[in-house]
């Protein structure tokens, strides 16, 4: 199956469901059956993107909605996931970002039978109204910025200078664009246009042991930051001119670098750096641009010498820490994408969930979702256990999505005896309500009770009549019997099929073993 997920990113992005492609991929990446479907619907989970991988005969083809992801045939017969999109009577289906018109004949004798539907939830259409107004804060800053610029009194050649940092800076920072964790598609093709270019070579070449410590990328952000902040610093007070004269003189200096980068790419990489091209090509602009446009006395005084120094070697040491910072938080990344694919590996944890013996649970009343289902979760809970929220929200998840798949069995852990009066109540109220009322209200009573923790407000709202007080308190009394017995004094506690859920996994990696656990027929 193709690692290119550009159809999955156009089908979403066609269905206006905005997600963070970077954090996708690295989600999904980590995943142990990465690139599978599994592992796209579970990442698509992640996002709490509603979808489902269905299977569809091609006798159903039309009565799928008019946009869906299908897997098709290709001419070597290996199978591959297109986005499909239908107008009318005509199909049209994306690869490589290049659209098509397929027949129906054509895509029934392409057709696999596995489709993968998405739906727009509530929450999404907040989040993309969210990243529409992301924009609205850097717009600002650049509306005050030229705001304020335009408010100098200072020719207009000199507020034409700040394109050459800035521009130089954006080429820097996209230089640096995997340790920003910035990846850009458009970059990417940018640096890798021939089979002679590539930017990642040349930034990430430690050739030289002068690169261990700093390299042309470290230097062009700095120089370009400090040029940026010095100009404004000396617009400000005046003295433009003198800034022009020392900046004349440092790019002169940095002639031998930029020779220097050129001969490193031609003759020792053997490969070209489209951006650093540019970056040098800025650089030369400026040159010429001073030479052309600015009348130079070259008097230079002591005072703007030691400020321009401060500025630059400030900005150095910010940057130094800066990307200490971004280079550990890339490792640390890079560490927990492989931690993760090792974690969510369904036949160690397997390994692991029955390496302990299979314990006789008790006889539960609360039985939610599928009671015929031979996939058995087990949660001993307790609704005033500080820690009960967290699994009561992931069981709530399972549930939705494996409703008919899987069953889960409720132990509420209570010695009555030592409750008062308001929460025997509290606790005989909720028993009754899952008799009397059933699985949905009870869900929904347990979900409100978690949100607010309020007792009298609680027993206002769910209040029950007809309770059975002797056969209520006999449920709770068998389960704390047998909790007590066999040493599960705290909650919560998870079994799956019997055995406990191991201690060395978090809680919330349990969702990612659930669909591998109902189609393990050997478990």
């Amino acid at each position: 199956m193709n690692e290119n997920f550009n159809y999955l990113f156009y089908y979403l992005e066609k269905e206006n469901i905005a997600i963070d492609k970077f954090e996708f991929l690295f989600q999904i990446q980590s995943h142990p059956d990465y690139p599978s479907i599994l592992s796209i619907s579970d990442s698509l989970n992640f996002f709490n993107i509603e979808n489902g991988a269905i299977h569809i005969s091609v006798s159903e083809i039309e009565l799928l909605p008019d946009r869906f992801v299908a897997l098709l045939k290709e001419d070597n017969d290996k199978p591959r996931l297109y986005f499909v999109d239908r107008k009318s009577d005509k199909y049209f289906f994306t690869k490589d970002k290049k659209t098509s018109e397929i027949s129906k004949v054509s895509l029934e004798s392409r057709w696999q039978g596995i489709v993968l539907l998405v739906e727009k939830s509530v929450l999404e259409e907040a989040k993309s109204k969210i990243n529409k107004l992301s924009w609205v804060l850097p717009l600002l800053c650049l509306g005050i910025f030229l705001v304020m610029l335009f408010q100098f009194e200072t020719s207009l050649l000199t507020k034409l200078f700040f394109v050459f940092p800035v521009v130089g800076f954006l080429f820097s920072f996209a230089a640096l664009k995997d340790l920003f964790g910035a990846k850009s598609e458009l970059i990417n093709n940018f640096c890798n246009i021939t089979a002679s270019t590539s930017c990642t070579t040349i930034v990430d070449s430690d050739k030289w042991k002068i690169f261990k410590f700093v390299n042309f990328s470290d230097l062009s952000i700095v120089f370009f930051a400090s040029q940026f902040f010095t100009l404004l610093l000396f617009i400000v007070s005046g003295d433009s001119a003198m800034f022009f004269c020392i900046q004349e003189i440092l790019i002169f200096c940095a002639l031998p670098i930029i020779f220097l980068s050129l001969y490193f790419q031609k003759f020792v990489e053997k490969k070209w750096c489209p951006i650093c091209l540019v970056i040098i090509t800025v650089l030369l602009l400026e040159i010429v641009y001073l030479v052309l446009s600015i009348n130079l006395n070259f008097d230079i005084s002591f005072k703007p010498v030691v400020l321009y120094g401060f500025v630059f070697l400030f900005t150095a040491l910010v940057w130094s820490l800066l990307k200490n910072t971004l280079t550990e938080q890339k490792d640390l990344k890079e560490f927990q994408l492989k931690a993760n694919r090792f974690v969510r590996n369904y036949e160690i944890f397997k390994n692991t969930l029955l390496s302990k013996e299979k314990i006789e649970l008790p006889i539960v009343s609360i039985v939610l979702g599928n009671p015929e289902s031979k996939t058995v979760l087990t949660l001993i809970t307790n609704p005033f256990c500080g820690h009960c929220k967290n699994i009561d929200e992931i069981i709530e998840k399972i549930l939705e999505k494996y409703n008919q798949d899987i069953q889960v069995k409720i132990v509420i852990k209570a010695d009555l005896d030592f409750e008062n009066e308001e929460r025997k109540a509290f606790f005989r109220n909720l028993m009754s309500i899952y008799f009397e009322k059933g699985e949905s209200v009870f869900k929904e009573a347990l979900k409100d009770w978690f949100n607010n923790k309020d007792v009298a407000n609680w027993l206002q709202k769910y209040q029950t009549t007809n309770l059975n007080n002797m056969k209520i308190d006999a449920v709770y009394s068998n389960h704390n019997n047998w909790c007590t017995t066999n040493d599960f004094n705290y909650t919560p506690a998870v079994f799956i099929n019997g055995y406990e859920y191991p201690k060395n996994y978090e809680r919330e990696n349990l969702e990612f073993f659930v669909n591998e656990l109902i189609e393990d027929n050997n478990f």
